[in-house]
């Protein structure tokens, strides 16, 4: 069971980087597809729009018009700083809430896709052209790809899961706790947090160091509340969530089987029980426990 939550770990975190390559010794690589036209900008997602001046692509930090001068700053200064831009954006039905920060992410990624879009259409190599030149376009031209690969949705659904094979393989063959901890060290190596999170960061008492960090982590949902609080809605959560592991195993080529789906919600359930709340996680103090190498094999013995 615990091979089949380390197959939807991968297969959940993988999906939306899908893309047709291999390593030596795993699954035989796709045929690469030449790079797929351009899209046409639309309105949407069109960074640069012609005509636009530079004041509406780069607009002020603050905004006059996004303030309510009719309301007292006095009485309501959230309203009297916001309550323009609140009444002109309304939150987008695609989105589950909306603010500048948003709207900034946004151009951003409008943007980049730009940039990628460009790299994509990019002309191949000249032989021809000086050294500096041929080294830009190439590197134009990995960025170009790598994006097409991302973009051929025929290809990635006709791949489906192939990419994955050698991982699943690999899962599959677990045998025992020694080669469990091997796989989630190496699914932690490829960037997939499987039951816990792990990182390298800024050691939160000493800024002149960088540190290994592990915490608590491997819930399908959001946090723990979701697993344990007993009123309805979260109990109807709780039976469409094992009703979508039901559906992401026969994805993964089993057949739909709830029992099945069941204990990985059993498992997950499990882990989110002793998890901390999001109110303990806010205490800096309480989350910081650092300790050596040595210290860390004492409290896990059977994890190497």
């Amino acid at each position: 069971m615990i091979k089949t939550v380390l197959c939807l770990t991968l297969s959940l975190l993988t999906v939306v980087s899908l893309r047709a390559q291999s390593e030596p010794g795993q699954s035989p690589a796709i045929p690469v597809q030449p790079s797929p036209p351009p899209l046409a900008p639309t309105p949407a997602s069109a960074a640069v729009v012609p005509g636009e001046s530079a004041l509406a692509k780069n607009p002020p930090p603050i905004d006059p018009k996004n303030i309510d001068t009719s309301v007292k700053p006095q009485d309501d200064f959230y309203e009297f700083a916001n309550g323009h831009w609140l009444k002109n954006n309304p939150i987008p039905p695609e989105y589950s809430r909306w603010g500048s920060f948003n709207e900034l992410i946004e151009k951003n990624n409008e943007a980049l896709h730009e940039i990628a879009e460009k790299a994509a259409a990019a002309p191949a190599d000249n032989p021809g052209q000086p050294d500096a030149k041929k080294a830009a376009s190439t590197e134009v031209r990995m960025v170009g790809d790598f994006y097409a690969s991302g973009m051929n949705e025929a290809q990635i659904n006709s791949a489906r899961l192939l990419p994955l094979k050698g991982e699943l393989k690999r899962i599959d063959a677990i045998s025992d706790l020694s080669a469990l901890s091997k796989e989630i060290g190496r699914l932690h190596s490829l960037g997939i947090g499987a039951f816990f999170g792990f990182t390298s960061a800024q050691d939160d008492k000493d800024s002149t160091m960088v540190i290994a960090q592990a915490f608590q982590g491997g819930l399908g949902l959001p946090d723990r509340d979701y697993y344990t609080k007993e009123d309805d809605a979260s109990k109807k959560l709780r039976e469409q969530y094992v009703a979508h592991i039901t559906r992401m195993l026969s994805i993964l080529g089993d057949k739909p089987d709830v029992a099945t789906a069941a204990t990985v919600m059993k498992i997950e359930t499990a882990l989110a029980k002793p998890a901390r709340t999001r109110v303990e996680l806010r205490d800096p103090q309480k989350n910081y426990n650092k300790m050596s190498v040595a210290e860390l094999e004492k409290l896990m013995p059977d994890f190497r």
